[in-house]
């Protein structure tokens, strides 16, 4: 194996007594460049190949590569580029490619040698590693996707991306990006062929997918979008059952054309064709937002010109709403009846200042149509709650909140909307508490934690009497974020009233578990803000008896109070403590993190 590795070395020497005799690199330097690159040579002639020595050997000569570049700037020198950056490149070409046949199931390893090769512009070789990376790794959808778009806008060969994109459907026929994203680059070249025949002034082509009769046959399929329409077609062959989907995302993807106004109008009336399409409330979803299809070219032209888009968006809108109405008319089921809420839930969420009023009136209506109809879920529940209480429809939300509650008790964001009423609508103390004590009794225990955050806010903004109480319930529970949240507040609240209470408080918890990082934080930050030194070192020491072993930052902040109260004398100590406690995988870490503390010191103390 040595003969190997000696042959790969006596290659470079020509090179690099090149650049040493142009004025590169000096006599030192090109020593310590074949120095290194021996290393490398040998550590790849070893029984057991590594990754990690391919890399490192790739990234060490494109440094070499970006210095000689820097260097040349720097002293003008431009002989010997044959020589030597050619050499070079085609080196890492070399690693690249004995890496990727040893290691070819790494992905990332190929996309980075195809990167490299993009950089150096070689297009035909990016070419070939992405059809020989394809031979592998041919049922990953992405990949093809990105050999096809390279072949398409970089390489500019429509015939090579369209045939990478039939290889891929050929391999993975299941996959709906392939055919969303084949359907897309055959409209983007109708798009360039048109714009090519505007920049020589043909003028045979006519809009809305019309060609001239002059147009070769070839051209006359692929400018009236007919390619397209076949990937449509077979597409919706594919998957059957998800057809309405995948036609509206077809639809998408054409509207962002300006000369696919028959295409889109060809698959919307396959949709009303096909009495079986018909039937599905998917498909009735897509055809009702048809009309909203030129929402974004009338914001454009609204946001140019400066003009407010809401009046306009709700003609579309109100043609819309009326096509889902005579869809639930004409298919009355629950699963028409949320598709037409998501749609109304969508559209209010876009926040318009003169459409929102309008557009929640609608949703409640849906609302109370699906409840009269369907039993509603609790998801839908909540969400149509929120509405409510959003647009100060409080008592309505108050009255159906009290009516589902017995049903579904234990759900949390119904009790917590109805925590958060009774809080809003100033209830009486012990009315809010009977909520708030009945909510966690019926709910797991894990999922309270946004429960208690409200009752802890009320409580202590209240000023309430029962605010202790409820902060040491909380503290007691053994679901850490609950626990930790109550805590640092139940720190906070003693530290308001006196330093012996604030003591006592952390007292009491700093050995119950469970254990919380939080918790010794807060109580650090409070005693800094009062100065007491001693009481901070006790907490510093409690936290680092349960979380010395995993967290690097607390010995560092430590090290880095004990410089501030002048006991630098103590910090060589904590440097052979935390070496010792901490996990050994974060011994490197906080070594270079204990390095930068140092080199911020100001204090001139040596550690021993």
């Amino acid at each position: 194996m040595a003969e190997f590795a000696q042959r790969g070395i006596e290659e470079m020497l020509v090179e690099v007594e090149k650049m040493r005799k142009i004025g590169l690199f000096s006599t030192e330097e090109t020593r310590a460049i074949m120095k290194k690159r021996k290393r490398f040579e040998y550590k790849m002639q070893r029984r057991t190949k590594e990754k990690e020595v391919y890399l490192q050997y790739i990234q060490y000569e494109i440094g070499v590569l970006q210095l000689i570049k820097h260097r040349r700037e720097k002293r003008g020198i431009e002989l010997g580029k044959d020589e030597i950056e050619k050499e070079i490149t085609l080196r890492i070409y070399k690693l690249f490619r004995i890496a990727c046949f040893r290691f070819n199931s790494d992905v990332k390893l190929w996309l980075t040698y195809a990167d490299f090769a993009k950089k150096n512009f070689d297009k035909e070789r990016v070419s070939k590693i992405y059809t020989t990376m394809l031979q592998t790794h041919n049922k990953k959808p992405n990949l093809w996707i990105l050999a096809a778009k390279f072949e398409f806008e970089t390489n500019e060969s429509i015939d090579t991306a369209r045939n990478l994109f039939q290889r891929a459907i050929r391999f993975i026929p299941n996959n709906k990006k392939l055919w969303i994203e084949y359907f897309k680059m055959e409209l983007l070249c109708v798009e360039v062929i048109m714009k090519r025949k505007e920049l020589l002034g043909i003028k045979e082509f006519k809009s809305n997918d019309e060609p001239h009769e002059s147009i070769s046959k070839v051209e006359d399929a692929i400018l009236s979008c007919k390619i397209a329409e076949i990937i449509f077609e077979n597409s919706i062959k594919e998957f059957k059952n998800e057809s309405p989907e995948l036609i509206n995302s077809f639809i998408l993807v054409a509207n962002d054309f300006n000369f696919t106004k028959n295409l889109i109008d060809r698959m919307y009336k396959r949709l009303t064709e096909d009495a079986e399409l018909g039937k599905l409330s998917t498909s009735q979803d897509v055809l009702a937002r048809r009309h909203l299809l030129e929402e974004t070219e009338i914001l454009k032209k609204c946001e140019k010109n400066g003009q407010i888009a809401d009046f306009t968006i709700a003609e579309l809108e109100e043609k819309a709403n009326s096509a889902f109405l005579e869809s639930i008319a004409f298919l009355d089921t629950q699963e028409m009846h949320l598709i037409y809420i998501n749609f109304l839930i969508e559209r209010l969420n876009l926040n318009s200042q003169y459409l929102n009023d309008e557009r929640f009136e609608r949703l409640n209506d849906a609302f109370y149509k699906l409840e009269s109809k369907f039993q509603i879920s609790v998801d839908y529940l909540v969400k149509w709650m929120r509405y409510l209480i959003t647009f100060k429809k409080i008592d309505e939300a108050f009255e159906k909140i009290e009516k589902y509650l017995d049903e579904f008790k234990s759900n949390k964001d119904l009790w917590t909307l109805y925590l958060e009423l009774n809080i809003n609508k100033n209830a009486q103390e012990d009315i809010i508490l009977k909520v708030f004590y009945k909510s966690i009794d019926n709910i797991k225990q894990n999922e309270a934690l946004e429960l208690w955050e409200t009752i802890f806010e009320w409580s202590l903004n209240s000023q309430s009497q029962n605010a202790e109480k409820l902060l040491q319930l909380g503290s007691s529970l053994m679901v850490k974020e609950i626990s930790t949240i109550a805590r640092t507040k139940y720190l906070e609240w003693a530290e308001k009233i006196n330093d012996f209470k604030l003591k006592e408080v952390y007292s009491n918890l700093r050995q119950i578990p469970p254990y919380s990082y939080e918790f010794f934080l807060k109580y650090i930050e409070l005693e800094k803000s009062r100065l007491h030194e001693k009481d901070v070192e006790f907490a510093y020491e409690d936290a680092l008896k349960h979380f010395g072993n995993e967290i690097i930052d607390l010995w560092i902040e430590y090290m880095c109070f004990k410089q501030e109260i002048k006991k630098t004398q103590d910090i060589a100590g904590l440097y052979w403590r935390a070496m010792k406690q901490l996990d050994s995988d974060l011994i490197e870490e906080f070594s270079h993190k204990f390095c930068l503390f140092k080199l911020n010191s100001t204090d001139g103390h040596t550690f021993e």
